[in-house]
């Protein structure tokens, strides 16, 4: 691989240069979604003293346009079960996809939905400054890694470029057509 396709065309920030970003943003959202998922499914268990679905009920009066799913969700106890275990096996897909580099420009855009999600409940842990600076690296993160598609170096989206060049999430549609998918 030559300098050159090192570069991101247009500038001269060389690619290679985001590979930590991408690796801790993707570690974030792995992490958070092993913790749930794999390492302690009683997490994901309604039964269990560790059921996450309680930070729910402590967002829900911040949750601004999120309130109407939330409250439907938090009424029904299978819907609550269900959307916290598919959130988290998005999580871990999301990261794992950063992590690897694969389909990362799609992968930060999940990321960045996550985080943008997560910001009405920045403030409500027990250290504010900390979620508050997680979520405004999470979201930078995912704003730059979107923008930069850098699992193109030291990452599988290099092969799926070199194969197949740019590919849109849809060719029709105004704004998805500017999305890319690696």
């Amino acid at each position: 691989m030559s300098g050159k396709e090192l570069l991101n065309p247009g500038n001269s920030t060389r690619l290679e240069y985001l590979w930590p970003v991408r690796f801790a943003v993707g570690w974030m959202y792995l992490d958070g979604g092993l913790r749930k998922a794999v390492l302690k499914p009683a997490k994901l268990d309604p039964n269990s003293s560790s059921f996450v679905g309680g930070k729910l009920v402590n967002f829900l009066p911040h949750a601004g346009p999120f309130k109407p799913f939330l409250l439907m969700t938090l009424e029904n106890k299978s819907l609550d079960v269900t959307f916290l275990t598919v959130f988290s096996y998005i999580e871990l897909l999301v990261g794992l996809f950063l992590v690897i580099g694969l389909l990362s420009r799609l992968a930060s855009l999940g990321a960045l939905a996550m985080a943008v999600g997560f910001a009405p409940a920045y403030w409500l842990g027990s250290t504010c400054e900390d979620e508050w600076q997680i979520g405004a690296l999470l979201t930078a993160g995912s704003i730059t890694l979107m923008l930069a598609a850098p699992g193109r170096v030291l990452g599988l989206d290099y092969f799926l470029y070199k194969k197949f060049g740019d590919r849109p999430l849809a060719k029709n549609v105004p704004i998805l057509k500017w999305i890319k998918l690696w």
